[in-house]
């Protein structure tokens, strides 16, 4: 077996060094309905995917009658903007998709708040994924 190249060595190990394709962030509910998610979307020549993930407790043979569950979210842009909007997580769903091919207008650390109210029964928790992928441009 012959050693590999120096240069194709590093390579290899810089690739194996990079950044992860996707961030998920989760907070346990303190009951208050209120989840703050802090997220970097830096990259000038990326898109960026966004979702939600419930965790839920669900009693066992027990059907479940909640089809979907407000979210009240707020963006807060890195120079402090704020846009809001009202969206439904699909209850049934383990993980929501919620932005496709998002191009920040801004780049740096972005904000999303997030206010369930009422909470549905059982709530456990929200989380929040960012997937980077290459911009459509």
């Amino acid at each position: 077996m012959r050693p590999l190249p120096l240069a194709l060595l590093l390579a290899l190990l810089l690739t194996a060094c990079g950044q992860p394709a996707a961030r998920e962030y989760f907070q346990r509910s303190a009951g208050d309905g209120e989840y703050s998610f802090d997220f970097e979307m830096s990259d000038s020549l990326a898109a960026y995917d966004i979702s939600f993930y419930a965790a839920f407790d669900r009693p066992l043979f027990k059907s479940d009658t909640l089809a979907s569950f407000p979210l009240q979210v707020v963006w807060r842009s890195p120079s402090g903007r704020f846009f809001s909007e009202t969206v439904y997580y699909p209850a049934a769903l383990e993980r929501a998709p919620y932005r496709s091919d998002v191009v920040p207008s801004e780049l740096g650390s972005w904000n999303i708040s997030v206010t369930i109210y009422p909470e549905p029964e059982g709530l456990r928790g929200l989380g929040l994924v960012c997937a980077k992928k290459a911009a459509a441009r």
